[in-house]
């Protein structure tokens, strides 16, 4: 299975998908590393643009399409949070979004891949 994880430094799980730096992509099986890929971000639209000031609006149908394409060819996405409408996306692409306080991103992917991860339900970002 290919399992993707949002991250900032390509070691650690990071929150906030659509403002991280990358993707760990693993292709896992029984708990061992098949292959690892680093993906870089540059399909989010909270990367392409600027959105430091946060001045963007939501309610103009704000899409995560460009992200669930990305990364199409995994089943999974291990982050620590994601807004309501990533999870939206990712339900409808037929992705699961796993939320997580694991750290250490080979150690999520291994660990979800035997079934092992502690899953965080109360991953949801509010905020927006």
């Amino acid at each position: 299975m290919k399992i993707a994880v949002a991250t900032d430094d390509f070691k650690t799980v990071t929150g906030h998908v659509g403002r991280c730096n990358g993707f760990l992509i693993y292709e896992v099986e029984n708990g061992e590393i098949l292959n690892q890929e680093n993906r870089e971000n540059n399909f989010t639209n909270h990367k392409k643009e600027n959105h430091n000031s946060h001045n963007h609006s939501h309610e103009h149908g704000h899409s995560h399409s460009d992200l669930v394409d990305g990364l199409t060819d995994c089943s999974h996405l291990i982050c620590t949070s994601a807004g309501w409408r990533l999870q939206d996306d990712f339900k409808n692409a037929n992705k699961e979004l796993v939320f997580t306080n694991e750290e250490i991103a080979e150690e999520a992917a291994k660990k979800f891949s035997l079934g092992t991860l502690e899953v965080n339900g109360e991953g949801a970002c509010h905020s927006h």
